[in-house]
Parts: C-alpha cells; structure tokens; sequence
C-alpha cells in the first residue's frame, strides 16, 4: 500500500497525468473475453499518431522484430493481439509522462535506463522463461519505474532531496524513499498502475520488482525477468535512474530464472552492443505526431 501521507498527496493533485481516452479503451479489451485483433487494430487504425509511431518502434533495430510490419494489422498478426496492445500502451504512457517537467532525474538519464530495462528484460524472457509467460516483459521493463517519475512530479523539491541522498550514500532510492516517505516508488507506481488500469502482468512487475523471491505467483519469472533487467540496465551503462551502479545482482532473484553470474555477464555485453539502437529508439519515442 502507499503511505496515507504520500497518497493523500497524489490524490491532491488536480493534473496528475491521465492516459488518452483510446489507450483507455484499448485495456478495456483486456477484460472483455469478447474483444478480438480486429477490434485492437480497428481502434489503433482511430489515432494516426500512435498507430505511426507503433509502428516505427516495432519496426526500429532495437525492438528486434524479424520481419517488417507495414500496417497495425500486421503488427497484429506478427507480434501478437497482447504484444501491440501493450506496445501501444507503453508509448502513451512515454508521451503523457515526457511531456512533464521533473527536476530529479535527467529525463535521457531516465528513459534510457527504462529502455536498456525492457531490452534486458525480453532477453531473459526470451531466453529463460516458459513459453506463455514472457508476453509483455518489455512493456514491463519499460515501464517498471513511473512511480519515481510520478513521485518527482507531485513531490518536487523533497524528493529531488531524496534521490540525491540516496546518490550521496550509495544506498538503493527505494531505501531511501521508504527511510523519509514511508513508501517506495514500486508502491506508487504500481497504484498509478491501477488508476491507469494497466493489464495485471504489468502490476505485477511494477509492484513486485524488488520482492521476487516472496512473490510466488505464476508469474514469478517474468517479474524476476523484470527484476534483472533493472540490473542489466545500469550494469551495460543505459542510465541509472537515480541508483548508482554499487549494487551486486541477486543471485537468488537469478537461481530463480536458472541464470549464473557468467549468464549475467554475458548479458551485459549483449545488452551493451545494443545501445546505439536504444538512443536511436529514444529518439523515435520522443517524436511528437505522425
């Protein structure tokens, strides 16, 4: 839960970002069984806007896609009914949340450590977690840290204080913002998660991402997935998002995947050989229209 104090500060704000109405209908489809691709790529087909810039994503070299996807119907039939659906929520939630002033992250710092997360995050998926559980990890991986940006915007002054004592004494954000807030920003983004009425696969992430080894769900591996894409992310040099890179990776997090500390290292460098595509990706994200 999020500490009542914080909570009640977040409620209190009357811009708090919110998601475009069609991203909104969008995840309705994810709990209405009845909903189909046509009725996905009918909606996406609506807004020129986010249909273009889908697609030059699922087309860029670092999403890695195969084969050329020219309309969102084929991007339908190529990645997935819950793949785009995803992807599509993952670049609004870029656009509602960029277009935002904050003062304690640098926002290339920040989103690029967001990216290096998602690439590392379907590496694993790819490679370590059953078939039918690795959807959406580089949704996940994306998104899994927008309670911190949510945080710097509500808080302003008091938790730029916090991340910069958190860089100060090499000790983890979370660490920190539950030391002075009382609640950590996985909390505060998994509940803006709900407000924004985000799938559970990204809930779970999002709120789990530092209890892996007491989350038991079925899910586990893809949050552990999630987990140590973190990781990877600030150990192949994508950004840091206000933690230092002082910390070892959890083994435990990573016997959960089967993945050794030579695995982990091998991954850092796959990571690390992507990351000219991740700024050119970045650069797609932050184009405004079509």
């Amino acid at each position: 839960m999020v500490d009542r104090r914080i909570l009640a500060r977040l409620l209190e704000v009357h811009d708090l970002p919110t998601l475009p109405v069609i991203i909104t209908h969008i995840l309705e489809t994810i709990s209405d069984e009845s909903s189909s691709a046509s009725d996905l790529t009918t909606l996406l087909e609506q807004d020129h806007a986010i249909s273009a810039k889908l697609l030059r994503l699922a087309n860029s070299a670092f999403y890695g896609l195969r084969h050329r996807v020219d309309t969102i119907r084929r991007a339908v039939v190529v990645l997935g009914f819950n793949e785009v659906r995803q992807l599509a929520l993952a670049t609004s939630v870029f656009d509602t949340l960029s277009k935002r002033k904050q003062f304690a992250f640098d926002p290339e710092d920040f989103w690029m450590h967001a990216l290096g997360a998602a690439r590392g995050a379907h590496l694993i998926a790819e490679k370590f977690c059953p078939t039918g559980t690795r959807e959406g990890a580089f949704t996940a991986g994306l998104l899994h840290d927008i309670g911190k940006y949510v945080l710097a915007l509500v808080l302003k002054e008091e938790y730029c204080e916090i991340v910069q004592e958190a860089q100060k004494s090499r000790r983890a954000l979370r660490e920190v913002e539950f030391e002075k807030m009382g609640t950590t920003h996985a909390r505060v983004g998994r509940w803006i998660g709900e407000k924004w009425r985000f799938p559970p696969s990204i809930l779970n992430a999002i709120g789990n991402i530092y209890r892996v080894t007491t989350y038991e769900e079925a899910d586990q591996r893809t949050v552990a997935a999630v987990a140590v894409g973190d990781e990877l992310s600030r150990k192949a040099g994508f950004g840091y998002a206000g933690d230092g890179d002082c910390f070892k990776p959890d083994t435990d997090v990573l016997a959960i995947l089967g993945i050794g500390l030579k695995e982990f290292d091998e991954l850092v460098v796959q990571l690390q050989e992507v990351r000219e595509e991740a700024a050119a990706f970045l650069r797609i994200m932050d184009q405004q229209g079509n």
